[in-house]
């Protein structure tokens, strides 16, 4: 089954019902994507409109709210009633989108949580990070004290160049900085009555520091990402973790799956329990690349997997116009997608649809000229070769110093494998699959073709 579909992020239910009055005629998906229409009562005004027009429906959301009233009772209330009242027609839960993107892109990601604090008041608990990373900084947290109250005792903040910065609170207030050089600095502040007193050790005074220092070999090996597996395991679990909130395995026991949309870190997406993955087509991207991606991901995992099409510009008109929008659909229908979505949103609170005429007119021609055409076959570009990249190397992939997971500078080998990518993407095109080293998931067999990124 073929799904073709837009999006609705804007906050009113007679609007909702007006687009999907729209595209009624030329798409077969609906997905609410909003921030505010949050109600089950709103949902499910929306959901039945849809139904009615002969539509599938899929909801998004970001956290758990209506999904399961209480995770740990293993049930899905909202969701089950859901499938009960629409039956096949609601296919599943957009669930959070972009985690591969945040993280390549430095965003606070919190990639383990270490437990419930305590606030002040007694009344409430929280999940603190034990593990998070921002820009290309890892922070791990500790909480190594009895003090309910205290949200962490002590920071450890590695980042790319090999500097780590040790913060220990209380009083007194520690900081130790290390440099890749051997250069250790210790900066201390200790109250009395009279104030704080500000107090730096450094390399002429560095023996007058009343505590232990650790060495630098020490402090790095402490660090809970030390390679690409460790940080390929740590994203898994995360969205494993989140996974947890919304008990996927009831979900999917009743036939209700769960999606997302990606710019990058397909694999690792797939590895962490999606059921489907949106390559987003975007910010003039390489098209040929990201079905690769996604659909070589998809295919030697065993998933589904479809594109979705989001913004060129981050300035009105935000989509692409009409006859590129058009090729991209096409492209990605004739390349196997199962699903093809527009994102149909702007910034503009009073006009949160960012689809003109020609793009309506752009899903007609797609539905006329390509979904009901029974010369067009779907799905007739198959992959006929893969490139086969290193295990766990998270490589954003989108110019040549791209970062690895985030975390590293490009390297020596990125040179290397964009060199092969866009060799093998100039020979095959869009009957290329880009995979990666797994021994879960063998390449061998899967292609006529296979060529592994140090191959000469």
């Amino acid at each position: 089954m073929f799904y073709v579909g837009v999006t609705y992020c804007g906050s009113s239910v007679q609007e909702a019902k007006e687009l999907v009055d729209r595209v009624k005629d030329c798409t077969n998906l609906f997905v609410l994507q909003s921030g505010t229409l949050q109600t089950a009562a709103e949902v499910e005004a929306i959901g039945d409109y849809v139904i009615a027009s002969g539509l599938s429906f899929m909801v998004y959301k970001s956290y758990k709210v209506y999904y399961t009233d209480n995770p740990a009772d293993g049930t899905n209330k909202w969701a089950n009633a859901a499938k009960e009242r629409w039956q096949e027609k609601f296919l599943g839960i957009y669930y959070r989108d972009e985690s591969g993107g945040d993280l390549l892109d430095g965003k606070l990601v919190t990639l383990e949580k270490l437990g419930y604090n305590v606030h002040d008041d007694k009344t409430k608990t929280e999940l603190i990070p034990q593990l998070t990373k921002f820009q290309d900084v890892i922070t791990l947290y500790n909480r190594d004290n009895n003090d309910k109250n205290t949200r962490f005792s002590s920071t450890y903040a590695y980042g790319p160049d090999g500097a780590c910065n040790i913060t220990i609170y209380g009083q007194p207030f520690d900081r130790i900085m290390y440099l890749p050089d051997g250069t250790i600095t210790v900066y201390r502040r200790v109250w009395d009555n009279f104030g704080a007193i500000h107090v730096f050790y450094t390399a002429e005074n560095l023996t007058q520091y009343p505590l232990p220092i650790p060495s630098y070999e020490q402090i790095l090996a402490q660090n809970p990402i030390q390679n690409n597996d460790d940080i390929a395991k740590a994203y898994v679990n995360m969205n494993k973790a989140f996974f947890e909130d919304i008990n996927k395995k009831q979900l999917n026991k009743e036939s209700i799956l769960v999606f997302t949309a990606d710019y990058g870190l397909f694999w690792w997406n797939y590895k962490s329990g999606y059921d489907v993955v949106f390559a987003e087509l975007a910010w003039n991207n390489t098209v040929a690349q990201e079905i690769g991606l996604v659909r070589g991901a998809a295919n030697l995992q065993g998933k589904s997997w479809g594109t979705i099409l989001t913004w060129k510009y981050t300035h009105p008109p935000y989509l692409t116009d009409g006859e590129e929008m058009f090729e991209q659909m096409k492209i990605s229908y004739e390349a196997g997608a199962e699903y093809v979505l527009i994102f149909n949103y702007s910034e503009d609170p009073t006009n949160p649809n960012t689809l003109q005429e020609e793009h309506y007119l752009a899903l007609e021609r797609f539905w006329k000229e390509v979904v009901q055409n029974p010369d067009v076959v779907h799905g007739h570009i198959k992959a006929e070769a893969a490139l086969v990249l290193p295990k766990n190397y998270g490589w954003g992939m989108r110019f040549p110093t791209d970062t690895i997971w985030g975390i590293w500078y490009a390297n020596e080998d990125n040179q290397e494998i964009w060199n092969q990518l866009q060799n093998k993407l100039d020979q095959h095109g869009l009957k290329l699959d880009i995979v990666f080293e797994d021994p879960n998931h063998p390449i061998k067999g899967k292609y006529n073709n296979i060529y592994y990124w140090n191959q000469k």
